[in-house]
């Protein structure tokens, strides 16, 4: 059995920050990367946290051998990840201040394990059933920020003034630095505990395993809320939700779709997107 790649597609929410997603496929392996959006001014080589992530993976994928275990391909990675901590004299500072660290998500498509696996808030759709990873904290300041916006729209501030100076992002904005807390915290044992690839040590027992025997696997950013079996569809229903629910509140969606951010003025879409869709023969 083979595989080909039917469509990708790639698009940054802004025109004036560099994208941090990214695909990439080799012999054995597809692999989606979403780049953390920063939470904080620290920058690396000029670029972002989430965007210097995502270029460490992509250039370290072509090197992996075939045929790796999801555990062992991810300890590939972060080893990769930490090497880069210590040869820039970053090691101290990630460790005091997580929210500088390079944090990533992935979905990969292993061809000799017929797998798909998700790490953090990348998503796949395997022939017609949709995968998320979804985490606690996101939900929870999600709701948090909906309802700070919705109770400043009952009061009668507009759409577009809610766009151009996001309240509900800045009061969750302290909660959000802090979740990095709980990023890899193995020991805490706590349900706010999550996974993201980002050179610390990984439970991998918490990585998604999706067994594959369609002929059909799509993998994707977050930057969508539902995936369809073709990129049309799919963009054009992210289309419809962004210009009912610009601000990503569930306005519309009977509570769906209730992010951390919305799209702000000049923005084409609240995050980042990827979609790769794989016929397997």
């Amino acid at each position: 059995m083979s595989f080909v790649i039917e469509e990708s597609f790639i698009k940054g929410k802004s025109t004036t920050e560099l994208c941090e997603d990214g695909w990439i496929a080799t012999q054995d392996y597809v692999v989606v990367v979403d780049g953390a959006t920063s939470k904080s001014d620290f920058r690396t080589e000029g670029v972002t946290t989430g965007r210097k992530a995502m270029e460490i993976i992509l250039e370290e994928i072509p090197n992996l051998p075939s045929g790796l275990s999801a555990p062992d391909f991810i300890e590939a990675i972060n080893s990769k990840i930490m090497q880069y901590y210590r040869s820039h004299q970053l090691w101290e500072s990630v460790v005091q201040s997580p929210e500088m660290r390079l944090t990533a998500s992935l979905a990969v498509y292993c061809h000799s394990r017929n797998e798909v696996w998700l790490l953090g808030d990348c998503q796949c759709r395997v022939g017609a059933c949709n995968f998320k990873n979804e985490k606690k904290i996101d939900t929870l300041l999600s709701e948090m920020r909906s309802f700070v916006l919705s109770s400043a729209l009952q009061a009668g501030i507009s759409v577009s003034e809610l766009q151009r100076d996001d309240i509900g992002r800045k009061f969750i904005f302290p909660m959000l630095r802090k979740q990095y807390l709980w990023q890899n915290n193995i020991e805490s044992n706590s349900e706010y505990c999550y996974l993201a690839l980002d050179g610390f040590p990984v439970d991998s027992s918490l990585i998604r395993i999706i067994p594959v025997c369609c002929r059909s696997v799509v993998l994707a950013t977050d930057g969508y809320f539902d995936l369809f079996g073709s990129l049309q569809e799919t963009e054009n229903i992210l289309h419809d939700q962004i210009d009912a629910d610009p601000l990503c509140i569930g306005v519309g969606y009977a509570g769906k779709n209730k992010t951390t951010k919305g799209v702000i003025p000049g923005n084409c879409s609240f995050d980042d997107r990827t979609y790769v869709r794989i016929t397997r023969f």
